[in-house]
């Protein structure tokens, strides 16, 4: 009997259409970063230490976003300064909301001259307990990733593992990793604007990152960020 069913891709029509959604994928992050980049233009924000100390640990997560879709658009891309640059984009932005929402005056004063701020944990435990960010989501990426990323930036084994093949030390890392930390810094630097627009309590910035944020979600399949971002701006 015949079927209804379109015949399964073979696996030459597979890898194309990998490398497309690939291809797209890069272009739409060089869009968020561009669009980032744009509505921080001249950027306008109350001059407290509070606000001068976690203002610009978002502003580092959004440039460091925009490092890594730079890096990973290169003839030869730069996989391992990319990948290393996660961790990095993500502890920004738990110490920006942090600095933001939790920290006391002592401790951003502290921060402020050079004081070290509590661990990754600490910081986030302190976070989940406030409204816009109680759904854990930041907290469920620390579990899943957070030894990974550390493997990235301190050149653990994932690191080197992705610079042998069987027959040379040459990179071997995978689109699909690639596309994982696109998506991941994507969402990332999306979540800090939403921490500038508290700052700045620019509700109309706010409903423009959601839209933004709406609009990865959807194309990135990451439910997480779509859920963290309604949360935010809630």
């Amino acid at each position: 009997a015949g079927s209804d069913r379109p015949p399964a891709a073979s696996g030459r029509t597979a890898f194309t259409l990998e490398l497309m959604m690939d291809a797209i994928l890069l272009s739409r992050s060089h869009e968020i970063a561009a669009w980032i980049e744009h509505e921080m233009r001249d950027f306008p924000a109350p001059a407290s230490l509070r606000t001068r100390c976690a203002g610009p640990c978002f502003v580092v997560a959004q440039e460091h976003h925009q490092a890594v879709v730079l890096l990973l658009s290169q003839p030869h891309p730069f996989h391992a300064s990319a990948f290393a640059l996660v961790r990095p984009v993500y502890e920004s932005l738990v110490r920006g909301l942090w600095l933001q929402h939790c920290a006391t005056a002592e401790q951003v004063q502290s921060f402020s001259i050079g004081g070290r701020p509590p661990n990754v944990p600490t910081l986030l435990a302190a976070i989940m307990k406030t409204e816009a960010y109680s759904s854990g989501q930041l907290s469920a990426v620390y579990a899943k990733s957070w030894d990974v990323m550390c493997a990235y930036t301190h050149t653990g084994a994932q690191q080197v593992q992705r610079w042998n093949t069987s027959t040379a030390i040459e990179p071997n890392y995978s689109d699909a990793d690639a596309s994982e930390v696109l998506r991941c810094t994507g969402a990332f630097a999306l979540l800090s604007i939403f921490g500038l627009a508290a700052i700045a309590d620019n509700k109309d910035l706010a409903l423009r990152t959601l839209v933004k944020s709406r609009e990865w979600a959807e194309m990135s399949s990451n439910n997480a960020l779509h859920a963290t971002c309604e949360d935010a701006r809630a």
